[in-house]
């Protein structure tokens, strides 16, 4: 059975019809799950050094933040929250990480 134009564009008509009738789904309301988190990574050894933390109020707000350091030598530090109907806004701050002073060293006397 092979299809005409015509039949087809009715098909295709009925289809749409049938998609655009049928009814939209109503405002689901999610309960809120407040919760936080967060972790720390200190490795001298890989100079891996990150962190990062984050909460949700009950009211349905997020903030948090997180950070690492770059081989650059800069630690990145991004902060973030998600409150009302503003959507994500973020700041991202470069800081140059402090650099351990280690003693002088001693000669013998």
């Amino acid at each position: 059975m092979v299809l005409l134009p015509v039949q087809i564009i009715v098909i295709c008509s009925a289809l749409c019809a049938l998609v655009t009738s049928s009814p939209l789904p109503q405002d689901e309301s999610f309960a809120i799950i407040p919760y936080n988190y967060g972790y720390e990574v200190q490795d001298p050894e890989t100079n891996n050094f990150q962190n990062k933390a984050e909460i949700k109020t009950s009211e349905g707000d997020v903030y948090g933040s997180y950070s690492v350091l770059m081989p650059d030598g800069y630690i990145y530090t991004t902060t973030y929250n998600v409150t009302g109907d503003s959507g994500y806004v973020s700041r991202l701050v470069k800081t140059l990480a402090q650099q351990e002073v280690l003693p002088e060293p001693r000669t013998a006397a």
